[in-house]
């Protein structure tokens, strides 16, 4: 049995010990949240101990998810490590590149499993379109989600198109060579919505849009390659490839087993946990993804300036 604890039982750690508690061959030692009440109401409804201290689960568990906010990722997250822990931290990895190394950095020198929580990477049509994928040249990608006062510590950028900037780094080998961006506050004091144009080295240009002040949500990934147009929606979990092969133009429905890509995600870290084996979305994944969302908001905030 791989012990595991959830860190943070808000709006997202408690979907964790949901899972958690589901999964076979995992055992869910506790919950922790500052909020006393909170830790104890998740832990009634899964059947663990609340704890308000993280720290009185060293020696206890094998493995922990880190749902807390942002700016706390790093400094628990090495704590965890140092202390023998596996993590699997949410999105973004780090506020900063600086605090993304730190965690990337303890993970290899205490040789633990480090996963970053981009869970798009697990949901099946994705990971059905990344299988089709072979030289991408172009993506259109909009996000867009209804207001919620959860996660206003960070902006649109790094709470929400940061999961497709991950997607699109994992089919582009080259390097970034030029980031336009603008984006706005609208409900917070942070930008609530942006677009971005990231233009890499081999030619390849990708649009981002995303929101979080929309009246509908939308979470949908077109990219273009040689011959193949390839389209899904993540939400409903189906798509479409068209295809031009030798004058004749096909079309192929994508429609994978439908399942929960939180529980796939989840179930990948503990399997790592439990085989000591790299994960999928490793530290540095998440730390070429949160440097690029950095850049992108460097262009924003330039953007800003000038107006």
């Amino acid at each position: 049995m791989v012990k595991v604890a959830v860190i943070g039982v808000g709006y997202v750690g408690r979907h964790h010990a949901r899972l958690y508690s589901e999964l076979a061959d995992v055992e869910l030692v506790g919950v922790v949240d500052l909020q006393k009440s909170r830790a104890e109401e998740i832990a009634a409804q899964y059947k663990t101990t609340p704890f308000t201290d993280y720290r009185e689960l060293f020696g206890r568990i094998d493995a922990a998810s880190l749902a807390i906010p942002t700016v706390d990722h790093a400094r628990i997250g090495v704590d965890l490590l140092q202390h023998g822990i596996d993590v699997l931290v949410e999105k973004p990895i780090a506020s900063t590149p600086e605090q993304a190394r730190a965690l990337t950095d303890a993970a290899r020198l205490q040789n633990r499993v480090l996963q970053v929580g981009h869970v798009e990477r697990f949901n099946p049509i994705v990971a059905a379109a990344c299988e089709l994928a072979t030289k991408p040249q172009f993506f259109e990608i909009h996000r867009l989600a209804e207001f919620s006062a959860r996660s206003l510590d960070i902006d649109v950028v790094l709470d929400l198109m940061i999961h497709d900037i991950d997607i699109v780094l994992s089919l582009v080998p080259a390097a970034v060579r030029e980031v336009r961006a603008v984006g706005i506050p609208i409900l917070s004091a942070k930008a609530d919505i942006a677009n971005a144009r990231v233009e890499f080295d081999d030619g390849c240009v990708a649009n981002f849009t995303a929101s979080r002040v929309s009246f509908e949500k939308t979470r949908k990934l077109r990219f273009f390659q040689p011959h193949d147009y390839i389209s899904v929606d993540y939400a409903s979990q189906t798509g479409t490839m068209v295809s031009l092969r030798m004058g004749r133009v096909t079309e192929r429905k994508l429609q994978p087993l439908n399942q929960e890509p939180l529980k796939l995600e989840l179930a990948a870290f503990t399997r790592c946990v439990e085989e000591r084996r790299p994960p999928v979305v490793g530290g540095e994944d998440g730390l070429r993804a949160l440097e690029l969302a950095m850049r992108i908001n460097a262009a924003i905030a330039e953007r800003l300036v000038l107006r």
